[in-house]
Formats: C-alpha cells, sequence, structure tokens
C-alpha cells in the first residue's frame, strides 16, 4: 500500500524503527525529512510547499525494498585477549562500538553464564514473553533474550521470575510502551515487586529502596536488564530510538523496588491486592514516569500530631498538583495514574492509627493536588481541548490530575523513618498501570539456599 510518513529531522531512524516494529521494511516510506527550524513558533512551513512533489509520489509510485530474510539464528561471537581480563577488555570495547551497552561496563553473557540464568526459570529459552516484541524496533523477547540481557547486568537465575513478569507488564498493550520508549519526553519504567520473592532475591523495600545498596543487589541487576532490552531489542538508543532530550541516570537501572508488605497497615492493601492479585502472590506492577522529588514533611507548620501528617500529604499534594503537560495528552493519560507516591511505614501506620483508610487517603490528595485556576492553564486546557480531544472531566477549573481518587498509585516503601515522602509523575505514559504475576521453576527452593551461601543470610532491616 502507497504510504507517507512525515518526519522532522532526527526523526528519520525512529520512524524506520516503528516501521521494522511493525513488520515492515524499515528503509520506510520517508518521504523528507523537514528541518527541526520548521516546528518552532512562527517557522518558515516553505519546506512543504517545496517537496510537495515527493509526498505525491510516495502515495502514487513508493514500492517497498525487498530483501532476502536474514537467518533467525543469532551469529556465535568469539572474543580474545591475552587473559581473560584482556579478552573481557575486548568485549566491552566491542559492544559499545556495536551499541549493545549503556555505557558501563557489562559482564560476558557467555553461553555457560546464560544457561546458569535460565535455571531461574522452567520455561523453554525460545519461548516468546509478553507481547513478543519490544518496540519500537519490535526485536523478539525471549526467555533466552532476557536471561542474555541479565547474565550482561550480573544478574542471578533467582532475579528471572521477576524479569519476566517485568517484560510481560511493560509490553502489555495498556502500557504503550512504543510511546514512552522513543519519545523526546525522558521517560522510564517503575517497577514494583511484591510477594515473597521480594525478600527472598534480596529486592530493597525499606531505607534506601530505591538504591544503591550492596545488600539489595537485585532491583539494580534487574532495572539494567530491562534498559538493556529496551535499548538492544527495542531500539532505544539515544538519537536514533530513542529521542529523549535528557535521558537521565534513572534510565541506567530504571527504577525497581519492593513494596514494605509488613509495613503496610491493618486495613490497607498492598498494592498488588489492591489490583486484584490475592494476597501473597509474587506480582509486578509497571508504572512510567518521568520524574522524582523528595516530599519533605513539614511537621513544624502543625501543632497537632494529625495535623503533621496532614501537612505531609498536603505538600505531597502539591508536588503531584504541579503543571504536567503529559495530564493534556488526551483520555490515555488522565484516566490512568498520574503517577506513584511512595509512604514509608511510620507515615502509613500513623495515618490508619488515626481513622485514615488509603481510599481517603487517595481522595485528600486527589482533591488538594487539583491545578489551580491561572492563566496559564486557562491556555493550555483551551489548546489542548481544541487539539487533543481531552474528555469534559479534565477541562475542569481547578483541573483534576487524574478522573478520579483511586488512579493515584500508593506504595508503602522506604524504611521506618517518617520525615518524607516521595512521589513519582508520570511521562509519556499508558492508559493505565500494569501488573503481572510470576511463576517460580520446580528448583526455586535450591536456588535461594545458593543465593545464601554466595550472598551470606538475607539482610534483617
Amino acid at each position: 500500500m502507497p504510504t507517507v510518513a512525515f518526519t522532522r529531522k532526527g526523526f528519520t531512524q525512529v520512524v524506520g524503527n516503528a516501521f521494522a516494529g511493525f513488520g515492515f521494511s524499515p528503509e520506510g516510506p520517508v518521504t523528507y525529512e523537514f528541518p527541526t527550524e520548521m516546528f518552532l513558533t512562527e517557522s518558515d512551513l516553505s519546506p512543504i510547499e517545496a517537496h510537495i512533489d515527493s509526498v505525491i509520489d510516495g502515495l502514487t509510485k513508493w514500492q517497498p525494498k525487498m530483501k532476502r530474510q536474514a537467518s533467525l539464528a543469532a551469529k556465535r561471537i568469539t572474543v580474545e585477549g591475552k587473559d581473560y581480563q584482556d579478552a573481557v577488555d575486548k568485549m566491552n570495547h566491542l559492544f559499545l562500538k556495536n551499541m549493545w551497552a549503556d555505557g558501563l561496563p557489562v559482564l560476558p553473557p557467555t553461553e555457560e553464564r546464560v544457561a546458569w540464568i535460565l535455571t531461574g526459570t522452567d520455561r523453554p529459552r525460545n519461548s516468546i514473553i509478553g507481547e513478543g516484541k519490544i518496540l519500537p524496533r519490535g526485536g523478539v523477547s525471549t526467555v533466552e533474550v532476557l536471561a542474555i540481557a541479565l547474565a550482561m547486568a550480573g544478574g542471578r537465575p533467582e532475579y528471572l521470575p521477576v524479569l519476566i513478569a517485568s517484560i510481560e507488564a511493560i509490553t502489555n498493550p495498556l502500557t504503550l510502551h512504543q510511546n514512552f520508549q522513543p519519545t523526546t519526553n525522558s521517560g522510564y519504567p517503575v517497577v514494583i515487586v511484591n510477594g515473597p520473592i521480594t525478600k527472598q532475591i534480596r529486592l530493597n523495600w525499606s531505607y534506601g529502596c530505591l538504591g544503591p545498596d550492596p545488600r539489595f543487589p537485585a532491583g539494580a541487576s534487574i532495572g539494567r536488564a530491562i534498559r538493556l532490552l529496551l535499548q538492544n531489542v527495542g531500539g532505544a538508543i539515544p538519537g536514533i530510538g530513542t529521542m529523549a532530550i535528557y535521558g537521565g541516570p534513572a534510565r541506567y537501572t530504571n527504577i525497581v523496588f519492593a513494596e514494605d508488605e509488613a509495613g503496610v497497615p491493618k486495613g490497607w492493601e498492598p498494592l498488588n491486592e489492591e489490583r486484584g492479585f490475592p494476597r501473597g502472590t509474587n506480582t509486578v506492577t509497571t508504572q512510567p514516569v518521568a520524574s522524582t522529588v523528595n516530599v519533605l514533611n513539614a511537621s513544624a507548620m502543625a501543632e497537632t500530631a494529625e495535623g503533621q501528617l496532614i501537612n505531609i500529604l498536603r505538600v505531597s499534594a502539591h508536588n503531584m498538583s504541579t503543571l504536567n503537560a503529559n495530564y493534556f495528552h488526551g483520555p490515555n493519560y488522565f484516566g490512568g495514574s498520574p503517577g506513584v507516591l511512595l509512604i514509608p511505614r511510620g507515615v502509613a501506620k500513623d495515618l490508619a492509627a488515626m481513622g485514615w483508610s488509603k481510599q481517603k487517603v487517595k481522595n485528600f490528595l486527589w482533591e488538594n493536588s487539583k491545578v489551580p485556576d491561572t492563566a496559564d492553564l486557562r491556555g493550555v486546557l483551551s489548546a489542548a481541548t481544541k487539539s487533543m480531544a481531552l474528555p469534559a472531566e479534565a477541562a475542569q477549573i481547578p483541573m483534576p490530575i487524574t478522573a478520579k481518587p483511586e488512579n493515584i498509585m500508593i506504595a508503602i516503601a522506604g524504611g521506618e523513618q517518617s520525615g518524607h515522602n516521595y512521589w513519582m509523575q508520570i511521562g509519556v505514559a499508558g492508559r493505565q498501570p500494569t501488573s503481572a504475576g510470576m511463576e517460580l521453576p520446580k528448583n526455586w527452593d535450591d536456588l535461594i539456599a545458593q543465593a545464601r551461601e554466595d550472598l551470606g543470610p538475607i539482610p534483617e532491616v
């Protein structure tokens, strides 16, 4: 079918990735790459008229370039050096030249190491995970591919069930990962893990849960493996497959942590139970975000204990109400979660003791995070309503940051202290957060026993 695609300078390879991800030739029917300056205010639009013939040719004459189908068998790579360290150095140089690494050294994904990682699942190595493709490039996500990424990231076999569930959730169509992958927004996935597996594999739920922590290495390795998969399989290489203007340190390992289920107050549901899973099951929940902020408890501004708690919720709501253009990108955003609020167990238990349910907290945050009436808000809403078909409930003033209080995600994490909350705000996100359960292999007890032998006793915090 004759096709025309329009893009601006720098996005040609992104468009090619997208076409390849849907099974078309990556050479693609891009008729013209318009200069970036053309997209500035009051810019010169003459390049469109000057290249109208190429548009017409694309709609009437374009034909895909046919290529012989490549072999599906992966080519084995051998790297030699004067000793092991020299070979590892040369391998890292080779990976950087081929854009297979993230800029930090990686471990060799040897056949032996990948085979060891694969002992973390009973699924065949060629079985497809999730939707099968990581977009926009559309590389196939098999169990073996995930194991290779985990091996490169320094992971262990007991991390594999979490990585598999994470990719299942990230590639869920509701996440729209093909949006947060190539965009100019510097987004990345947050992965929240629930269930007994969190302590078994040393995934942090307590102090410093967002990392780093040598006692709880799982989150860094799993998160880095996710990044390598998004880059190497999904094509999210800066300036080529992702146009994220800033990127950011969180993109190296994303954000992977556990909910502090022992710290969830009586009467409150853990995140996975709130999302429909039985209490005590191993699950992941993922949400793309683009920015985070530490929320200080303004306790000195209140005279009563409840007033102090209300203050930290009020300050949290204030941070949540920061004018975020992503709220205006149509019903996909307004109908989903505006982000994730982390509350430490001390704050959560005090709130519960004073009669605050989790739903009451969400109601308070929703009401107090409405974006106040300003000329800027009115201008943005006017433009967004015309161009993005915002639902009527999103165009209210003051404007709620999501359609209903239930959309606000709250997770308990961060230790026993009560001084701070932590807000993680959406970037280019999907229709709603997604979750996935896990399958543990038959040899699970043996894997955990080996981890204790390798790493010592599981830390008590």
